[in-house]
């Protein structure tokens, strides 16, 4: 089972994608549609569920994050989700390659396109399959994606595991968490575990994210928090 979001802001279009989404699936597919009709309905709906398929329009109302912001607030390239945008407005193609996709659709939606974008968002879904951590939250069994983690902060008994769409609470130690995460994990602090992808800076005492968190490094751990970046991005090129 494939889940599909459909982000747009203006009712008929969101109601016009979601039936051109159900008449060209490929053979053999199986999907859940869910429809967004802002930027806040499709980050409530990725806090909760593992959305394989994004179709989002690029231009919302003013004062929102347009479609690509939220791309690159939700769906990093790790996260495994293949991002197919629409607009009515060719000129906004360009902007779309600050985030990859699998597909570009100009309003009106030709059908032949749309099912030519669904298949190839569906290959690369199939291809991905996603490492995901399984954790206790509450009363319910989760599973989250582990390349939307950005980090992870302990306290006591109990972390805080703070994603792209959301923040998770279990109760267990961080190194047990860690021995479950891959190695582009480093332990930055006592009470802190980094996601190296997500880091833009490295002082001596503090590191910062992309999305401009700030996380202390104790000076204990500063040599072997520089040293796994500079492995990670070695590794990457």
């Amino acid at each position: 089972m494939i889940n599909i979001a459909i982000l747009d802001d203006e009712q008929y279009n969101l109601k016009r994608t979601r039936s051109l989404v159900e008449q060209n699936l490929p053979n053999g597919i199986e999907a859940s549609i869910f429809e967004a009709s802002s930027p806040d309905e499709l980050g409530d709906l990725a806090a909760h569920t593992q959305i394989d398929i994004l179709i989002t329009d690029i231009v919302m109302p003013d004062g929102q994050p347009n479609g690509i912001e939220m791309v690159e607030r939700l769906f990093p390239e790790q996260s495994g989700t293949q991002v197919i945008y629409v607009s009515g407005y060719l000129q906004l193609a360009p902007e779309t390659y600050r985030t990859p996709h699998v597909y570009f659709l100009l309003k009106p939606i030709d059908p032949n396109k749309m099912r030519d974008a669904l298949a190839r968002a569906c290959t690369a879904v199939q291809k991905a399959q996603p490492a995901m951590l399984q954790i206790k939250s509450g009363y319910r069994d989760r599973l989250i994606n582990i390349a939307t983690i950005r980090y992870v902060e302990s306290s006591l008994h109990k972390a805080t595991i703070h994603t792209w769409s959301g923040d998770f609470e279990t109760y267990t130690r961080l190194d047990e968490l860690q021995s479950k995460l891959p190695s582009n994990f480093s332990r930055c602090h006592r009470s802190y575990l980094v996601n190296l992808s997500c880091i833009v800076s490295l002082k001596d005492t503090q590191l910062t994210l992309n999305d401009g968190t700030v996380i202390p490094v104790s000076r204990r751990r500063a040599q072997q928090t520089r040293h796994d970046l500079l492995d990670y991005l070695s590794s990457r090129g």
